[in-house]
């Protein structure tokens, strides 16, 4: 009976891990493909207006970073 309950701890254990390394997964996929949208089009467009928009992009992702580097103090 003790290695049934051992591991069906060490189950539920595991499973909450697994949600916390997952938590917040979507928002960085979603910045992530943001970032690489906006690099490609730099460096392929020959239109200025792009790379003043990924500057923008830029600084706004620094300022989000900051702002969850603060909450999380």
């Amino acid at each position: 009976m003790k290695l049934a309950k051992s591991i069906a701890v060490g189950t539920l254990l595991l499973g909450l891990v697994g949600t916390v390394f997952a938590e917040g997964g979507h928002e960085r996929v979603i910045n992530f493909n943001e970032n690489f949208r906006a690099e490609q089009a730099r460096l392929w467009n020959d239109d200025s207006s792009d790379q003043k928009k990924q500057q923008i992009a830029q600084e706004n992702q620094k300022e989000s970073t900051d702002d969850k580097k603060q909450a999380d103090n």
